[in-house]
């Protein structure tokens, strides 16, 4: 009989250890890499809990992204937080602003970058694409609309499906 409970104990955390297993796995190939949730999740409260001195400017929207460059096949995901604000300001005056203003992030400190509907150097890729589109879409009179955003990014190490656009 005490060896029919013994056998019945390890059984059942075999079985408990290889469901939980099986459970992270298809959790995984489901939802993808819990790392990039939690990358992305620790950079939202980095870039909302640092007092970012804005210029005389109105928020609109906050916006992020998790998700992959648009290069199908890429193994980057890209991390990026920001706001959607509106400045009687000009360009250089709202740049000159954030200019040295950056965000802990880890073992990297980045910068806060600015985009604007008209002009941007970096990459043609997302999300900066669709903000810039989501720019363009804004209509105000005299203002100029911007983006105040940092990023990041970090290799996919298995498979993570919103990074592989």
């Amino acid at each position: 009989m005490e060896k029919l409970r013994h056998k019945t104990k390890i059984t059942s955390g075999v079985v408990i250890i290889v469901t939980t297993f099986l459970g992270l796995f298809f959790w995984w190939i489901i939802r993808g890499e819990l790392i990039h949730d939690i990358n992305s999740w620790r950079l939202q409260i980095k870039f909302y809990v640092t007092d970012i001195p804005h210029p005389q400017s109105v928020l609109l929207k906050k916006i992020s992204y998790l998700g992959g460059p648009s290069f199908h096949g890429d193994n980057r995901c890209i991390y990026a937080v920001g706001e959607i604000r509106t400045s009687p300001l000009t360009k250089t005056e709202i740049r000159s602003a954030y200019s040295s203003i950056s965000i802990d992030f880890g073992r990297k400190i980045l910068p806060l970058q600015v985009l604007f509907a008209d002009e941007y150097e970096g990459p043609y890729t997302m999300p900066y694409v669709d903000w810039q589109d989501e720019l363009r879409e804004i209509e105000v009179s005299k203002d100029t609309p911007y983006v105040v955003y940092v990023s990041a990014e970090r290799p996919v190490i298995f498979y993570d499906g919103r990074c592989d656009d």
